[in-house]
């Protein structure tokens, strides 16, 4: 009797640790694939040379400060690196995204700190605030559509107008999510 319920045990435990080892990996298989929201740029591509680099993108936390009557929004991604970096100055991104969204795609140049990069995205004064990227952060690029996309999206490419210095950047059509990037 005992051995039958040991052996009754061990049977069920295997069972259990192969459903176990199943849901993990069924669970890392859909964690890796992206989902979009309508509006986002898709499949983006770092093209570096002879080289494309699929980008991931970042969610920022926000920080925020008020003194008195003036008011700052802050989005703060961590980290002072991102970890994909390039030494090209010029360098060409590719994405898919609805072209039914007529949202700006931006490149913009991060603050960077010790421990954390951030961007400006709001200051206001009065109770009125504006939501906007500090001008001279903002990069000034070229878009252009090269095809056809997945599920009726175009293909775009983007450049920017002038190198880069070094530094830490982000390309990003709405300004929490952040496909970010360094140039050495």
């Amino acid at each position: 009797m005992i051995r039958w319920i040991n052996e009754t045990m061990i049977s069920q435990m295997r069972l259990s640790f192969a459903w176990l080892i199943t849901l993990l990996f069924a669970v890392s298989m859909s964690a890796q694939q992206q989902t979009y929201e309508p509006g986002d740029i898709q499949r983006v591509l770092l093209v570096d040379g002879t080289k494309s680099v699929q980008m991931k993108d970042s969610v920022a936390s926000s920080k925020g400060s008020s003194i008195v009557v003036v008011s700052k929004q802050f989005y703060v991604f961590q980290g002072p690196k991102a970890s994909l970096r390039t030494k090209t100055r010029l360098p060409e991104f590719q994405f898919e995204m609805d072209p039914a969204f007529d949202d700006a795609v931006y490149l913009y140049r991060f603050d960077v700190h010790s421990d954390r990069r951030e961007i400006r995205v709001a200051k206001g004064s009065g109770g009125l605030v504006e939501m906007s990227i500090p001008e001279d952060h903002l990069i000034e690029t070229a878009l252009e559509e090269i095809g056809a996309g997945q599920n009726s999206t175009r293909r775009y490419r983007l450049k920017p107008k002038a190198p880069l210095p070094p530094g830490e950047y982000c390309l990003s059509r709405r300004i929490s999510t952040c496909y970010d990037f360094g140039v050495d």
